[in-house]
């Protein structure tokens, strides 16, 4: 534990401009904190990231050097300093995440997951990670970087139980179960499994299994190099952005129309919930809320999608940056760079 990275004060201040906690909230310590006070504020900050750290890949493609570091203080550089409105995929939006509970004197670790194909019912390697944060004995898993369809508040680890985070706009419910994995030999060793579905009713569907014992910083820096280097991640080809949305926004989003960004500022704000989620993937911009889709825009070149990103996420990408996409396989104008 001795030589794990954390965050100074000064550096937790700027994580909480970053998310727009309240100032009443900030807190640097949880050691005298009550076990439903550590659960209530690990609620909180997890709300609050998701709302404003997006899950997006845009380093694999809207850069000259598509190089994505896990290290602590390189994720806090990018994603927390200002004018930063960055985020990152599951290695650096978690591990970001996990230094800030440690640093808050949380007992938390991470763990490596495997995300489940369902095309052809088979999870792959690990390539995701999540955090287990222990309260009053206690197990959550809490992941801050699955996009679209992760959790939005801590999952207590008990089995077949759904959970939701009420009182929500939107009907997403999610559950765990523990089951072995269909192309495992040893089909007594049970895991646990995500599962997601959008409306009581609805079936349920897995999204990624998950280990209960630690992994590694060095453990989450081999794991990276699957989504960032590897031919067949998806990562790799397409350009994705998630943020999820609150309730107040619901206007400003059903006007699309308007010229006018509709990120939200960055004035802290109070009690919130989610409402929804907008989901950019390569040539497409989709709002959900409700657990249903609203509306659906296409992009016809770059210029629009880069369009997007602004007024949807915050977002502005430099001329360099546009520049890196032209002639690669995630980019929508084909033109060779010059």
């Amino acid at each position: 534990m001795a030589d794990r990275p954390r965050y100074t004060v000064a550096q937790l201040s700027q994580f909480y401009e970053r998310i727009a906690l309240p100032k009443d909230k900030w807190l640097y310590s949880v050691s005298s904190l009550s076990g439903k006070e550590k659960y209530d504020l690990l609620d909180l900050l997890v709300r609050h990231t998701l709302l404003r750290i997006p899950f997006e890949n845009l380093t694999l493609h809207y850069s000259w050097h598509r190089t994505i570091n896990v290290r602590p203080q390189h994720l806090f550089n990018k994603i927390v300093r200002a004018p930063s409105r960055r985020g990152g995929y599951c290695m650096e939006n978690n591990s970001l995440f996990h230094t800030v509970l440690l640093s808050l004197g949380f007992k938390a670790y991470m763990a490596g997951a495997r995300v489940y194909d369902e095309e052809h019912d088979r999870y792959g390697g690990f390539s995701h990670c999540v955090n287990i944060v222990v309260i009053d004995g206690e197990k959550w898993m809490v992941d801050v970087g699955f996009g679209a369809n992760g959790p939005t508040f801590p999952v207590l680890l008990s089995e077949h139980k759904p959970q939701s985070n009420p009182p929500c706009d939107d009907l997403v419910e999610t559950r765990l179960v523990r089951e072995p994995i269909p192309q495992a030999v040893d089909q007594e060793q049970r895991l646990w499994i995500y599962q997601h579905r959008l409306g009581p009713g609805e079936e349920w569907t897995p999204m990624y299994c998950f280990v209960d014992f630690e992994f590694l910083l060095e453990d989450i820096r081999g794991m990276n190099l699957s989504p960032w280097k590897s031919p067949h991640s998806w990562f790799t080809q397409k350009v994705v952005l998630v943020r999820f949305t609150m309730a107040w926004e619901r206007d400003a989003l059903l006007d699309t129309q308007s010229g006018k960004d509709t990120y939200a500022s960055d004035e802290a704000f109070g009690v919130v919930f989610i409402d929804g989620v907008l989901i950019l993937l390569q040539d497409s911009l989709k709002w959900r809320s409700g657990g249903k889709i609203h509306w659906q825009i296409r992009f016809k070149d770059e210029e629009q999608r880069v369009q997007a990103i602004k007024k949807y996420f915050g977002i502005e990408l430099d001329e360099e940056d546009r520049a890196a996409i032209i002639g690669t396989i995630g980019g929508l104008d084909k033109r060779r760079m010059s």
